[in-house]
């Protein structure tokens, strides 16, 4: 029997879910970009503004990782508010990322285009898009249907709230773009600081834009989320990831006017430990092979499509040559067991309430989902003080930098909204003479190590006893890939 595959929809780049003769399933991604090769010879200031194309939701990560390693190469001073600049900056695409994708991946999983399409409640735009998806033909996606288990009058409250989150979003961008040039690609990140001209009419402008949306991300997508899981009561046990977690924590580092919003840690089995640059990629399954001739540490891999065994463009990565699940549960996790950061403790307790078990448990699709939905209360509370603290009318570039030194090399890692990112550069006379990067996605993307160990969407779909055959188990198989944030472009980059 040929081997069953499946399409993940809704995501950045091209991703398959495959399913062998025994059962098992691997994710298989596209092809990669070759950002690492394409770096090789350029000025470091393009690794800060190209490596934001390696996908949407990373964007702005991928770039501090790439001015943080330059910095670190060159032994590089930042302004004060040029650091609260670029945290606010990252603060805001975690909120966009977070937000998106609980509406507008996530939700379609559960609700059909097709009882959007019956909206009833009193907004006369949500009538005029139901009426246009009415009158879709037959067999078109906006006629499509499955079962689920929403009344009119929640599908008229999630369809309203969908709209809000538009919303949202779009403002969110609007205030990303004011301080970084422009959104998606920022342009604003430069060796010692930013270049956004901080002056008290630009820090009120976000003020009014914060205040406008601040109630809505407090509350309202986390009520959603629990109003789904209320209602998919599978959610809570379905797709069951790893249970060793994994962040390099980010949003501040204890350095600024405030402690870090989700502190470093790495936790296997019931030892919390603290975040070590230990990283190495696996190659046992994926595409590529060490040169035959590799020589010193500016050697590329070598893109091997034709390997055997292999099956994913995605590189393995580990910890200290262990697996670990990275995103938004794992920053919870981590956070939470740290006792340093009460900021989390209403939302620990409730996901044990909802869920019925120890937040270290709750590494299933109900429990992600919830974990991502409840970063945006504080996140919404840093934005916020942040913007307290910048100071208009003071630099916010150090004057005196290091930027033009020609030679170095550094290790950077932050937290993307999907994980872990890590940058390594290394810098001869003023050029790249070598890029690696580690993105987010790879984490709980990637395909089996060379112990047979799977990430964390391997393991969760496995888990489910998942026959890709069915209908009913391909929503499920989407629901579980969702649950994680993945972004096939990011994982191949």
């Amino acid at each position: 029997m040929a081997a069953l595959r499946m399409q993940i929809k809704r995501i950045e780049g091209a991703a398959q879910l495959v399913q062998d003769d025994g059962g098992t399933i691997m994710v298989a991604a596209s092809r990669p970009r070759g950002f690492e090769k394409l770096l090789r010879g350029r000025a470091p200031l393009d690794a800060v503004y190209m490596t934001q194309l390696i996908g949407a939701d990373s964007g702005v990560s991928h770039a501090l990782a790439a001015i943080s390693a330059w910095e670190a190469a060159t032994d590089t001073g930042t302004a004060q508010n040029g650091l609260l600049l670029r945290e606010l900056l990252h603060t805001l695409s975690f909120l966009h990322a977070n937000l998106r994708q609980f509406y507008f991946q996530a939700l379609p999983d559960f609700i059909p285009p097709s009882a959007l399409a019956a909206y009833k409640g009193p907004s006369p735009e949500l009538r005029r898009v139901a009426q246009a998806m009415g009158a879709q033909p037959p067999g078109s996606w906006a006629r499509h249907r499955f079962p689920h288990r929403f009344s009119d009058s929640e599908i008229n409250q999630l369809a309203e709230n969908q709209a809000r989150a538009l919303r949202a979003l779009s403002l969110l961008q609007r205030m990303m773009a004011i301080i970084g040039g422009k959104f998606p690609l920022v342009m604003s990140i430069v060796p010692g600081g930013a270049t956004t001209p901080l002056r008290e009419p630009l820090v009120f402008r976000l003020r009014t834009l914060m205040r406008e949306i601040g109630p809505f991300l407090r509350e309202t997508p986390l009520e959603d989320g629990l109003l789904l899981l209320e209602k998919r009561e599978e959610t809570k046990t379905l797709g069951k990831g790893s249970q060793a977690y994994l962040s390099a924590g980010t949003i501040g580092d204890d350095t600024g006017p405030e402690e870090s919003l989700f502190p470093g840690g790495v936790l296997f089995g019931n030892t919390l430990e603290s975040f070590q640059p230990n990283v190495t990629e696996n190659l046992q399954y994926a595409f590529y092979r060490v040169p035959l001739k590799a020589g010193g540490n500016f050697q590329l891999l070598e893109e091997a499509p034709q390997k055997q065994g292999a099956y994913s463009w995605i590189k393995a990565p580990l910890y200290q040559a262990r697996r670990a699940e990275t995103g938004a549960l794992a920053r919870l996790v981590i956070t939470h067991l740290s006792g340093s950061r009460s900021h989390v403790a209403p939302l620990v307790e409730r996901i044990q309430e909802v869920l019925g078990v120890p937040v270290l448990d709750a590494n299933t699709t109900g429990g992600r989902i919830l974990a991502r939905l409840g970063e945006l209360h504080p996140l919404v509370e840093r934005c916020e003080s942040l913007l307290d603290h910048l100071n208009p009318g003071q630099p916010t570039i150090a004057k005196d930098n290091g930027a033009s030194k020609g030679h170095g090399e550094a290790v950077a890692h932050i937290e993307a909204p999907a994980g872990i990112v890590q940058h390594r550069l290394v810098l001869r006379n003023g050029r790249i003479a070598l890029y690696d990067i580690v993105s987010a996605s790879t984490w709980n993307g990637a395909p089996r190590d060379e112990n047979e160990n799977s990430s964390g969407i391997e393991l969760a779909l496995n888990s489910a006893g998942l026959d890709l055959r069915s209908e009913r188990d391909r929503r499920r198989a989407s629901q579980i890939v969702h649950s994680y944030f993945f972004s096939a472009s990011d994982a191949v980059h």
